[in-house]
């Protein structure tokens, strides 16, 4: 639908974007980046980017953001790439005696919200059991300075935590962005989820909270190394 010229601008584009937290414009990308074209060019580029629908501009005088549908083909674009065993820090040691304790899951709880700088939710799903933090990393990202922001992320995570059952993972890890999120209030978040079997019989839940402009690359990776971890632990 978009051609490789306008691919590689919406990747860089979306890259600033959750570096920066703020909207890029034409003239940054001519600035920092070589695209080989002038800046008027990279501005039709991005207009013809806008008209598709995978950038938008949050008030009239202001630089482009991604939308869900551009979230979406950066995550797929890499997804399928990142091996199990490409891990992005090391969580060895969180596992005793071939089996998962409590308190083993609340240290992982704890070590998965600094390393991703998002909320973290482990959950045994049968046994209504489940373990969070995060929330003093996640208030520090730019989009939480917004009163309203913390409100809708509140109201967010009251309906994930009743409401989990509408997650249908099939033992894999699954990325919904915005809009593709299963909760009505989950339009302004991206959650990265997977469940692992342990012991043969017990599901194990992660789920992974946090702005739309989150670090899908790390994170995803961050998910992967868990779940490999327990597939050898386990």
């Amino acid at each position: 639908m978009i051609t490789d010229r306008q691919r590689e601008i919406l990747d860089v584009i979306i890259k600033e974007y959750i570096d920066s937290a703020e909207p890029v414009s034409s003239h940054i990308l001519a600035n920092k980046y070589k695209f080989g074209i002038c800046s008027a060019t990279i501005r039709i580029e991005m207009q013809n980017l806008t008209y598709f629908g995978f950038l938008e501009k949050p008030y009239i005088s202001s630089g482009r953001i991604p939308t869900d549908k551009a979230y979406r083909v950066f995550v797929d674009s890499f997804f399928q790439n990142i091996k199990m065993e490409d891990r992005a820090e090391n969580l060895n040691n969180i596992f005793e005696d071939d089996a998962i304790k409590f308190e083993a899951v609340k240290k992982l709880t704890d070590i998965l919200a600094n390393k991703s700088s998002s909320y973290i939710i482990i959950s045994f799903p049968k046994k209504n059991i489940s373990w969070q933090a995060g929330l003093r990393d996640i208030i520090k990202e730019p989009e939480f300075s917004d009163k309203d922001f913390i409100i809708k992320f509140l109201s967010f995570l009251e309906e994930f935590s009743k409401k989990q059952e509408r997650l249908d993972l099939e033992l894999k890890t699954k990325v919904f962005i915005g809009c593709e999120n299963p909760f009505k209030r989950g339009n302004h978040f991206s959650m990265i989820c997977s469940e692992n079997i342990l012991n043969n019989k017990e599901r194990l839940r992660v789920s992974l909270i946090g702005p739309k402009r989150m670090n899908y690359y790390k994170n995803i990776k961050l998910i992967n190394s868990l779940s490999r971890l327990i597939e050898e632990n386990i």
